[in-house]
């Protein structure tokens, strides 16, 4: 068994390549080990802001020996009349270095079996290694020497190591070697390693910590312990301690105060600022902000008081801007910053944000029709509506994108709105809002940004999907099912598109039904698949796979599914629902008759109370009539008009069996 440790080092690494690097690299390595069958143990690919690679323990140190068998000629070719071999025999049997004596004969053709000695992983890793690094996509790779080479950032070295010995190539114009660099502010002199655990030893000795997972937790370490030492809390952003372990090879950290007076700020406003400008961390005593932050360096120089002066002057800075921009939104009602909206455009062939406000309001004001929501409740969403968007025209808003919603919650109680009102227009940008305010706008928005982009053709494809709409559908079956609101969006998209004076594309229709089947897939596919085209009714559609879990592997309901197949298949091209019960000749297709008269109701009344575990208990009931019916009457006689009442009544059968789905795309098991 073999170990080889990889690591090219390269100029700062862009946080925004970093994870489809890692992605490729470990999918491209474990791929070439798999085709070449190279067993192998701990794979793990690292990276640091100025270095990336892998290493691999316990690999397989050389492929077994194959024994091939090759076609050759057919036995016409490869002999003439007289049985001497031909041109074609002979020349097959230099090129694969055989002889006459190997020959097989098989199946009309000529055929030879030839032992191919198997490669080592040295051999392997030496000729397709550099393939792969050469090989690795990025979004905006940097091109140099005269525009020859183009990678990720220029490669400074390259550390290659199998066995402990050099495994020599070439990379980018950069041979390989078994040596590195620590930390550029340590130790900038080349580094020589023997192998995994001598290249661990000595990064940790000339600061760096190469893997992300233990400077993730270096990080987390030394915030707990300046938790322990002075009894603060620190907002614990998991977006930013990422971003941390991304930039720093060796995270320091370093804690530091600014000015009392901005304490004055919105709680937000302040981390936000301390978090977009320098990547710091807010601190808590109790629930109260404080003037502190800790921040994190990447310079183990011995100069942290330097350093820590040097944040407290930029974050004093910025907040010092942020005060400015607040107090001058402060000066304005919220509701007048609706104005700006009206020359801010929402998207070029959809009007401005002001349109788009207009929109919201008409299609909350439709859902609060169709929900019967309160009166009280719909005056406060008729608000919401009216602000949700005005805080984007805000200065703090413009300077701090993030906080859009936030400040419109904040400057909507300075202006003494009612509370849920406030929080409504924070809310409505949430996945799924907590109160309904939030939840009846957000819905508003996300259908008329929906409709809109499909529209003017904004259509996402593949993996581009720069309107997020896919997880904007989402977040509208997410916030019916959370609110038990049997809403109907085939209605609600309909009259959305009326306000741009247009019908809904098939297209739309086609993305949400695929939407709802994905959002369901998780349960189970072919419940999901079952259920797609409840997208219209999202509620309803989640309540039947909850229903058919239940159910779904019991005897009894995999017999029905083998019933409704029959009935289904036979009448799905038939259109007509028109049925003589007179025509009936068996007893069978009387029974069935019969039983599905009694049943009806009780599964339309089921439906409607949405009690569909019951109503899919009604239709098990009809089972053994089913069976019954196809065991003694024969559907497709040639007596037309015997044909078409028996099909007609099966058509009827087959409605009543699909208003809890297309049981037909579960699998069954029996």
């Amino acid at each position: 068994m073999a170990e080889y440790l990889f690591e090219l080092g390269v100029e700062e690494l862009p946080t925004t390549e970093v994870n489809g690097l890692k992605k490729q690299l470990e999918e491209k390595i474990v791929n070439l080990f798999n085709k070449e069958d190279l067993t192998f143990g701990e794979l793990k690919v690292f990276f640091a802001p100025r270095r990336f690679g892998f290493y691999v323990k316990d690999l397989k140190d050389k492929q077994e020996n194959k024994i091939v068998e090759k076609r050759g000629p057919s036995l016409k070719v490869a002999y003439d009349e007289n049985k001497n071999p031909t041109k074609a025999l002979l020349g097959f049997l230099k090129s694969n270095q055989a002889s006459l004596e190997e020959v097989i004969e098989k199946e009309n053709y000529i055929y030879i079996k030839k032992e191919i000695p198997g490669k080592t992983s040295r051999e392997i890793l030496r000729e397709e290694f550099p393939k792969i690094v050469e090989s690795l996509n990025f979004k905006k790779p940097m091109k140099w020497g005269s525009g020859k080479y183009s990678f990720v950032r220029i490669p400074h070295w390259i550390l290659s190591v199998y066995n402990g010995e050099i495994l020599e190539f070439e990379i980018l114009g950069l041979k390989s070697s078994n040596k590195t660099f620590g930390h550029r502010f340590v130790k900038d002199e080349p580094i020589e390693i023997s192998g995994i655990d001598d290249y661990v030893s000595k990064m940790k000795k000339y600061n760096v910590i190469p893997f992300e997972d233990e400077r993730e937790l270096f990080v987390k370490k030394q915030i707990e312990e300046f938790e322990k030492e002075t009894g603060f809390i620190v907002e614990k952003d998991e977006e930013l301690i990422k971003e941390v372990t991304i930039l720093t090879e060796f995270p320091e950290i370093l804690s530091g105060t600014f000015y009392e007076k901005y304490l004055s700020l919105p709680e937000e406003l302040i981390t936000v600022t301390i978090k977009h400008h320098q990547r710091s961390f807010t601190v808590f005593s109790e629930n109260n902000i404080t003037n502190k932050f800790i921040s994190f360096t990447d310079s183990p120089t011995g100069k942290s008081e330097i350093i820590r002066k040097g944040y407290e002057k930029v974050i004093n800075a910025r907040l010092e801007d942020a005060r400015y921009y607040y107090e001058k939104d402060l000066k304005v009602p919220l509701e007048k910053f609706n104005e700006k909206l009206k020359e801010m455009v929402f998207q070029k062939e959809l009007g401005t944000l002001m349109d788009k406000v207009e929109r919201i309001k008409k299609i909350s004001e439709y859902i609060c029709e169709k929900l019967k929501i309160a009166y009280s409740d719909k005056i406060r969403i008729f608000r919401t509506a009216q602000l949700c968007k005005a805080d984007i025209a805000s200065n703090v808003v413009y300077e701090f994108p993030e906080l859009q919603g936030i400040m419109g919650r904040i400057y909507a109680l300075k202006d003494n709105e009612d509370e849920k009102v406030a929080a409504g227009i924070e809310q409505h940008y949430w996945d799924v809002p907590e109160i309904v305010t939030g939840a009846i706008v957000a819905i508003a928005d996300r259908v008329d940004t929906v409709v809109g982009s499909f529209l003017v053709g904004n259509i996402p494809t593949g993996s581009k999907d720069p309107f997020g709409l896919r997880k904007k559908v989402d977040t509208l079956f997410e916030i019916a099912i959370k609110y038990s609101w049997n809403i109907d969006l085939d209605e609600l998209i309909s009259y959305s598109a009326k306000l741009f004076d247009e019908k809904v594309p098939e297209e739309l229709i086609q993305f949400l039904e695929s939407r709802y089947e994905l959002f369901h897939t998780s349960i189970r596919y072919d419940l999901a698949r079952a259920v797609k085209s409840f997208w219209k009714k999202p509620l309803e559609g989640k309540l039947i796979i909850e229903a058919l879990v239940k159910i779904v592997d019991q005897e009894e309901f995999q017999h029905l599914l083998i019933g409704f197949e029959r009935v289904h298949n036979i009448s799905k091209k038939f259109d007509k629902f028109e049925f003589d019960p007179t025509k009936f000749l068996e007893d069978a297709e009387k029974e069935l008759l019969n039983k599905y008269i009694e049943i009806k109701p009780k599964v339309l009344n089921a439906v409607e109370d949405l009690d569909f575990e019951k109503a899919l208990n009604y239709l098990v009931s009809l089972r053994p009539f089913i069976d019954d019916y196809f065991d003694n009457v024969f559907v497709m006689t040639k007596q037309d008009d015997i044909r078409m009442n028996r099909l007609a009544f099966l058509k009827n059968l087959d409605k009543l069996f699909l208003i809890l789905g297309d049981l037909s795309k579960i699998e069954r098991k029996i």
